[in-house]
């Protein structure tokens, strides 16, 4: 895989945005057709909960509010391949689909999804840290609307463990979406994460089942180095489309899957993201084609694999 030629680690900045000018339309709408905020009380409770969350965990995500945004909806296999098969009454003898939201975070796509109509039931979520549960359940004010026991904690794609709770979930999932989860890892990681991604899998669908999400990426795929909120540097890696569908590729061929896999379809979009105002919802996430060379974009991906 290609290297993107990184002179000099990324140095940690802190980004904390003070104040919320304004909420996104579509969580206002969420916030209060779902949870019951009033409009007038929303941006006071989100920048509280936001403040919580930020001294435990300084992460610039945060810090930004970029957790308002919703992620898998704006993915553009969101409606047809996520949302559809959700929403859609079982049929008699067949397999009944099954959604895993992997680094939940405040679970606010899991959410989005309840509240766009998916069926509760099918919906579970999991993270390596309990606190932010606990802070989803505060922000979206649904103890009563979600089963506890669906949010899986911890939930560590990297452990061994058989103590973890992903394990839960082996052979079960057959929508498994991961946003901002795999450029948190080294390449050696995030073919351990994929391994365990596969593991998750249902096996039985005759059909392919999903594993959907976004990341950041770069259109000069390899290795870099950043520095964290605890001042080390850890080694992470990028993906191009060419780099991504690789990746999975490698994996796929190992001894433990190479004849438990029948096929793999990786596909992916690097986009540049940015931000423009709208008269009806405010400021709003647009994606774009980035320029040639840009070492950091937004990376939109469906991996769909068919099991033997």
């Amino acid at each position: 895989m290609a290297n993107t030629n990184q002179t000099e680690p990324s140095p940690y900045t802190s980004q904390f945005h003070e104040s919320l000018e304004a909420l996104p339309k579509a969580l206002s709408d969420l916030l209060t057709s779902y949870s019951g905020i009033p409009k007038d009380a929303q941006r006071d409770h989100v920048l509280k909960l936001r403040n919580e969350a930020y001294a435990c965990f300084p992460y610039p995500c945060i810090g930004t509010f970029r957790f308002i945004e919703f992620d898998l909806a704006a993915h553009y296999a969101y409606k047809e391949h996520v949302l559809s098969p959700l929403k859609q009454p079982s049929l008699d003898g067949a397999i009944e689909p099954l959604f895993l939201d992997l680094g939940t975070c405040f679970g606010q796509d899991l959410r989005k999804l309840a509240y766009d109509g998916a069926l509760v039931h099918r919906l579970w979520a999991s993270d390596i840290e309990p606190r932010f549960i606990d802070l989803g359940f505060k922000l979206f004010n649904d103890a009563d609307k979600l089963p506890r026991d669906h949010f899986l904690c911890p939930g560590n794609l990297l452990s061994p463990s058989p103590e973890d709770k992903l394990g839960t979930l082996d052979d079960k999932v057959t929508i498994l979406h991961m946003t901002a989860v795999f450029h948190l890892f080294s390449l050696d990681d995030q073919k351990t994460a994929a391994d365990r991604c596969l593991r998750l899998m249902r096996k039985d669908t005759g059909g392919p089942v999903l594993i959907v999400g976004s990341q950041v990426g770069s259109t000069v795929p390899g290795p870099f180095q950043r520095q964290n909120v605890s001042h080390d540097y850890s080694h992470k890696y990028r993906h191009n489309e060419r780099t991504w569908q690789e990746l999975w590729r490698e994996v796929c061929s190992t001894d433990v899957w190479k004849d438990k896999i029948k096929n793999i379809d990786v596909k992916s979009k690097l986009l540049k993201r940015t931000k423009e105002k709208d008269s009806e919802s405010g400021e709003i996430t647009v994606f774009k084609e980035p320029e040639p060379g840009s070492n950091m974009v937004w990376q939109m991906f469906e991996v769909w694999v068919t099991f033997w």
